[in-house]
């Protein structure tokens, strides 16, 4: 089980990450920005500071989100991919 746990997790944190800068790319700009402006603004509101997009803070946090959405990606894809190969060894399951 432990084979697939990891499998599933390397598959859903690569996924996750897929999703979240693929929405940064087809969605950033039409929603009035994408995850730097958006830490950026979070970040401004939380410190009361006036960082760009481009500031070495920003992109710690830009990473830090990222990697946050990869996290719970892996988690997910773990757990799912666990189960489903337990119903499918139980499944499988011959009976004398």
């Amino acid at each position: 089980m432990k084979k697939f746990f990891y499998i599933g997790a390397l598959l859903g944190g690569i996924l996750g990450v897929i999703v979240a800068l693929g929405m940064d790319l087809v969605l950033g700009k039409s929603l009035g920005g994408g995850w730097q402006e958006a830490v950026a603004n979070d970040l401004n509101r939380l410190l009361g500071t006036n960082y760009g997009g481009s500031h070495p803070v920003v992109i710690i946090g830009v990473i830090g989100a990222i990697g946050l959405i990869a996290a719970f990606g892996a988690l997910m894809g773990g757990f799912s991919l666990a189960i489903i190969a337990r119903i499918l060894k139980t499944l499988s399951k011959e009976k004398h």
